[in-house]
């Protein structure tokens, strides 16, 4: 056996990186042989009888020594494709030098630099798996990196203010958004705010509380520290969507900790100029309307998502303060269509930041394949992503949650309902905006995924479950937008597929799928017979509209059936339906792991009782609500 046989029975090409060699000799016994495997790394691999096997990682797990020592010797090559990758990948995480980082790990390698990588990994490493490039089996799993950046952090972020200790938990903030670990990600996110207020302040303030820092003053690193201060805006802002959580960063704040305006793609990479000032910003907020001399182009996509991302918390806000069921907010002053409502001002910014942006960041009017060409993809679809996710959200909330199979666009049909009459033509405008954005949120979807820039991060993610709610919507109430979605089905199904390949890498995905599982059920059957839900409005829905909202989700799926159920049986007492009560006993649970590609196979037989979902979801009567899928 030598060092190849290893890796064929390891099923990847790791021995060579991992320093596992093999002596071989001949005697009179018969061929004799010697494995040598670093101390470092006899966690990951067992010898058993002469035969070399991969630890079973759900069982043992390497030690902080070990996946240090391994971070230490990365190659080149693997910690550059990373960082290209996850940069590419996260246009709202632009904050990593990749230069600026490679000098550190080859001079010193600081502990703060291997906690960084390691967050890198923790965050992108399942999606490098799907990829299937040669260089990705250097790695190990991801959940030792998010160990390893976890116990780092615990301690490395009671020390002096560090850049990359900030970026660091920053991205772990990412990382258990996306596994679903919404306390962890909370607090990651404020930490890093904490560490980067600290370092701004330093350079800020004329008389800080430690005169002499240790971190560096030149031009690349108050970018980067630009950067990262404005990632964690935004991330704030993604984060505190949708939650009762305040956000800790507002932009008023911003100006009072004299940040400056988030730097240009170049400055980012080469540094301002820092001749004339001390700090070498300029630390007058701009906002989008003020000071703009000319249309922000795709160097400064990260400005135009830093604006865009204060417009959505606003939105979000508005949303989740009950929206037009606040209180006076069906007055006629507070109509959405009224000058001066809390609607119409919010929507007015978002088309003004809209026009901020130069005519080439628009589609579909310019497409993402020739971004795409340019290395700009990812940046040009996530802004239009951002614009129509925010359009549509604004939009839906004047819209019936469960209309009639003919129904038509007409405003709010559940209490409390519009005190005055919207203009002529008004809410036909606004369905075609609405079911537009939604329809354009998919083909960015599937154009992006066929240009090679699919990006599977968490508010992307959600971009595409929105979309795909609401193209499920048209499709079931095709009037609701006066049959103007004949590609509904088609864009579901790109939504669909997206989050099909999102749930592989990201547990989020799984309450996402399952929200939009039982909005069909509910849909199917209302829309097949218009008294199955006869006088049944939102209010008998509350969790099932509230999950259609949420950016952090949590697993509400036994109250979602247990409404459409209990909504059913008082519509219809009489209905053989609810002669099957909940403790049904053998009945199927929800197979999270069935690819949806069988699914969309099935998308012609939608016609029937459960439609395009037959094969995915059980029937709502074989369904054990007792015992609701984890």
């Amino acid at each position: 056996m030598d060092v190849a046989d290893v890796g064929d029975i390891l099923n990847c090409d790791w021995s060579g990186a991992l320093g596992v060699t093999c002596h071989m000799w001949l005697s009179a016994a018969g061929v004799g042989f010697q494995i040598l495997i670093p101390d470092e790394f006899r966690s990951l691999i067992e010898v058993k009888c002469g035969q070399v096997f991969p630890v079973n990682h759900a069982e043992s797990t390497p030690d902080k020594a070990s996946v240090d020592n391994h971070l230490s010797n990365l190659s080149t090559e693997v910690i550059l494709k990373s960082l290209h990758w996850f940069s590419g990948k996260h246009p709202e995480f632009a904050i990593l030098n990749h230069s600026a980082i490679l000098e550190e790990f080859h001079s010193t390698c600081p502990p703060e630099t291997k906690i960084l990588l390691a967050a890198i990994l923790a965050s992108a490493r399942a999606q490098f798996s799907l990829l299937g490039a040669p260089w990705e089996k250097h790695l190990l799993n991801r959940e030792h990196y998010a160990a390893y950046a976890r116990e780092m952090l615990s301690e490395w972020s009671f020390k002096p203010p560090r850049l990359q200790v900030a970026q660091a938990s920053l991205i772990m903030a990412l990382y258990e958004w996306g596994i679903r670990e919404f306390h962890r990600a909370w607090i990651h996110c404020g930490i890093a705010i904490r560490i980067i207020q600290a370092l701004n302040s330093f350079r800020v303030s004329p008389y800080p509380l430690d005169p002499t820092p240790t971190y560096l003053r030149d031009a690349v690193s108050v970018a980067i520290e630009n950067r990262t201060f404005w990632a964690c805006f935004i991330m704030d802002r993604m984060l505190s969507s949708g939650t009762y959580n305040p956000p800790m960063l507002p932009m008023s704040e911003m100006e009072k900790l004299k940040v400056s305006t988030p730097l240009s793609a170049v400055d980012f990479l080469f540094g301002p100029d820092l001749s004339s000032e001390r700090t070498g910003l300029d630390h007058k907020l701009v906002t989008a309307q003020d000071g703009q001399t000319a249309p922000l182009d795709i160097t400064q996509s990260y400005k135009v998502l830093v604006y865009g991302f204060d417009i959505w918390a606003h939105i979000m806000t508005f949303i989740f303060n009950d929206g037009r069921r606040a209180p006076g907010m069906c007055a006629p002053q507070n109509c959405p269509w009224a000058p001066g409502s809390p609607w119409s001002k919010t929507h007015f910014h978002l088309e003004e930041w809209r026009a901020t942006q130069h005519h080439r960041l628009h589609y579909p009017e310019n497409s993402v394949i020739t971004h795409t060409t340019l290395g700009w993809g990812e940046s040009f679809t996530y802004i239009n992503l951002l614009y129509y996710t925010s359009t549509l959200m604004l939009h839906r909330e004047y819209f019936p949650f469960l209309p009639n199979a003919g129904s038509v666009p007409c405003g709010p049909i559940d209490q409390p309902t519009l005190e005055a009459e919207a203009p002529a033509g008004w809410w036909d405008n606004s369905a075609l905006v609405l079911f537009g954005s939604a329809e354009k949120i998919a083909k960015l979807l599937h154009d992006a995924s066929e240009c090679g820039g699919e990006m599977l991060t968490p508010f992307v993610g959600f971009c595409a479950f929105s979309a795909a709610y609401m193209n499920l919507y048209a499709f079931r109430f095709p009037q609701m937008n006066l049959g103007r979605s004949s590609n509904a089905e088609r864009n579901l199904n790109y939504c669909l597929a997206y989050l099909e390949r999102f749930r592989h890498v990201w547990k989020l995905g799984e309450s996402w799928i399952t929200t939009i599982n039982h909005a069909s059920i509910l849909y199917q059957r209302a829309a097949s017979d218009n008294s199955r839900y006869q006088g049944k409005s939102r209010t008998d829905f509350n969790v099932l509209h509230q999950s259609l909202h949420e950016f952090r989700v949590p697993d509400r799926s036994d109250q979602h059936l247990q409404e459409i159920e209990g909504a059913e049986r008082a519509a219809a007492p009489s209905s053989p339906l609810n002669t099957t009560t909940a403790a049904a006993s053998g009945s199927d649970i929800l197979d999270l792991d069935m690819p949806l590609n069988n699914l969309l196979s099935e998308v012609n037989a939608y016609a029937h009782e459960q439609g395009m979902w037959s094969h995915w979801w059980p029937p709502l009567d074989e369904v054990n609500l007792a015992h609701p899928p984890e």
